[in-house]
């Protein structure tokens, strides 16, 4: 159990420090970090090294027990917040409702130690040693509960945003943490159950440490899926970085190309940085590029283009390739100084905005490969004899 334990906070500090420029930029992920911190920092207080040195300088018997609670407090609280955020944004102005409830608990668990629960010397494990007492049973109690309700609230907007998700590794991320939060809220039921029986004499210290262990087992699994669960997304959206700027990198020969002859549609803005951006702008100036030379393609082109893509062995209705090999020819005749031949292509009836982009994007891609083909040199080769004949 402690080379697990040594193993859980090796990864809370790991993401903790991770997260950091996150936390800085974004809110919501704010909330996050604010979760993770406190809750490596009170896993961190339950060393015996940290735990000793904090209360012999502060002179309190286990005032790191309190300090520990305290944290895991805000931590629930932080996931709370974070989930709402990205839940239930409306609900925002109830946060300091949220936030007095918690101050509040803190503060009778507070008064609760310092006042009645009996610390007479320093313990090690200050759960077990105070099974059964009236005071630290409701000092207990206090933290469970607030603990339990800040679980299942969590539990509750994860799995209902869930749903509405729309990138899958988003799902699965907001999913796994809501089993770790369902799984905190096990942790506190079965800390409830027992101190509430230790407390009516139903059971006696001999099942303190299977129940310790237990319940420690439970905080772990729980950790484990928030930490995999928060970092899915994180992952998801590195991934489709790379992707982006794959994709981005594919469609350069055919921006190339097209742009060369319609430079008007080449936007003046300056260099982007994120590689979204750069791929959307690029999206836009190659669509803009095959309408500005639209008109250099006739009906008898594009059924030319369609022959040739059947006897290719594509399928125009499925296949960009019939447009990748007009607008190829049409690209040679714009080079050529040829007059337009009166295109008669619709403008597209879906503006940039209301496109699956993700699929006009493998679209274009597609188009791009058949479009430096050996496929399309041949027909721009014919297109351009029968044109110059």
């Amino acid at each position: 159990m402690k080379l697990l334990e040594i193993a859980v906070l090796i990864m809370l500090w790991t993401v903790t420090v991770w997260r950091v420029p996150s936390a800085v930029r974004s809110v919501k992920q704010r909330a996050l970090w604010t979760a993770f911190a406190a809750l490596t920092l009170s896993m961190t207080l339950r060393l015996p090294g940290v735990m000793h040195a904090l209360d012999d300088r502060a002179g309190v018997n286990n005032l790191s027990t309190l300090v520990k609670h305290w944290l895991g407090m805000i931590a629930a609280g932080a996931v709370v917040d974070f989930v709402v955020a990205i839940a239930r944004p409306e609900t925002g102005r109830r946060l300091r409702v949220r936030h007095y409830v918690a101050l509040t608990a803190m503060t009778v668990m507070a008064v609760l130690f310092f006042v009645f629960v009996p610390r007479p010397r320093e313990v090690t494990d200050f759960f077990a040693e105070n099974a059964g007492n009236g005071w630290a049973t409701a000092y207990y109690l206090v933290f469970v509960v607030y603990l339990g309700i800040a679980m299942a609230t969590a539990t509750w907007l994860f799995w209902s945003s869930a749903r509405h998700a729309s990138a899958m590794w988003l799902r699965t991320g907001v999913r796994l943490m809501g089993i770790g939060t369902a799984v905190g809220v096990l942790y506190t039921l079965v800390r409830f159950g027992y101190m509430t029986t230790r407390l009516a004499g139903l059971t006696d210290g001999t099942g303190d440490v299977a129940v310790d262990n237990a319940t420690d087992a439970l905080k772990y699994v729980a950790i484990g899926f928030i930490l995999v669960g928060s970092s899915i997304p994180a992952f998801g959206v590195a991934w489709r970085t790379v992707q982006d700027g794959r994709q981005y990198r594919q469609l350069q020969p055919l921006w190339q190309d097209l742009t060369a002859v319609t430079p008007d549609i080449v936007l003046k803005t300056g260099l982007l940085r994120s590689p979204r951006l750069r791929l959307y702008r690029r999206v836009i100036e190659i669509r803009d590029a095959s309408l500005a030379l639209d008109a250099h393609a006739d009906d008898e082109l594009r059924e030319r283009a369609r022959s040739a893509a059947r006897q290719a062995g594509f399928d125009p209705a499925a296949s960009p390739a019939a447009e990748a090999l007009w607008l190829r020819a049409a690209r040679g005749a714009k080079a050529r100084g040829a007059a337009p031949a009166g295109g008669t292509q619709e403008p597209a009836a879906d503006g940039i905005d209301e496109l699956d982009f993700t699929a006009e994007v493998e679209r274009l891609v597609q188009l791009a490969r058949i479009y430096h083909s050996p496929v399309a040199d041949e027909f721009l080769t014919t297109t351009s004899k029968e044109a110059t004949a």
